[in-house]
């Protein structure tokens, strides 16, 4: 049988909601710089650009589908980096990150040392934080997708890493 490819997306109801959240922003920026700093046609013009920036970017990220996870039997590719392998995968951690009303689910892949993996840029800025580099964003897929990506990731990390079998001393 072939190597099935399993792949998730971002939730396009949620970049829906972040596109609408930088339009009020975009509106906002517009309004403040033209009351507060009417004088000021530099600050104006910056948070004009900063913020159209940021809603082209929106809306470019809500037209075009952007892969969250690929996931085979063999590895789990995460956004654009290179694919990690099973075999690396050292522990399978679901945790919540944040606080209060910003408080976050994610599934964190443990590797340790990875030595000849090529890291991203974002991956570098988050290896020592509590998002970490290999992580997959639960709160950024619907519902459903969310538990097809959890079970999928635990049956493939568990068939390449069996649990070591205690043995009984006789």
């Amino acid at each position: 049988m072939a190597n099935p490819l399993h792949i998730f997306y971002y939730s396009r109801k949620k970049l829906g909601l972040y596109l609408v959240f930088n339009i009020f922003l975009l509106t906002l920026a517009v309004l403040f710089t033209l009351t507060i700093f009417p004088d000021y046609p530099g600050v104006y013009y910056f948070a004009l650009g900063s913020c159209i920036l940021s809603v082209l970017s929106a809306l470019l990220v809500f037209l075009l589908p952007l892969r969250l996870a690929e996931i085979s039997q063999s590895s789990v590719k995460i956004d654009r980096a290179e694919p990690l392998e099973w075999k690396n995968i050292v522990k399978i951690r679901k945790i919540t990150i944040g606080k209060g009303i910003f408080r976050k689910q994610i599934i964190k892949l443990d590797t340790g040392r990875l030595p000849g993996y090529h890291m991203n840029l974002m991956q570098k800025i988050t290896r020592g934080s509590q998002f970490g580099a290999f992580s997959i964003p639960l709160y950024a897929m619907s519902a459903d997708a969310a538990r097809a990506i959890e079970k999928l990731i635990r049956k493939y990390h568990a068939a390449a890493r069996p649990a070591k079998k205690k043995h009984a001393n006789s």
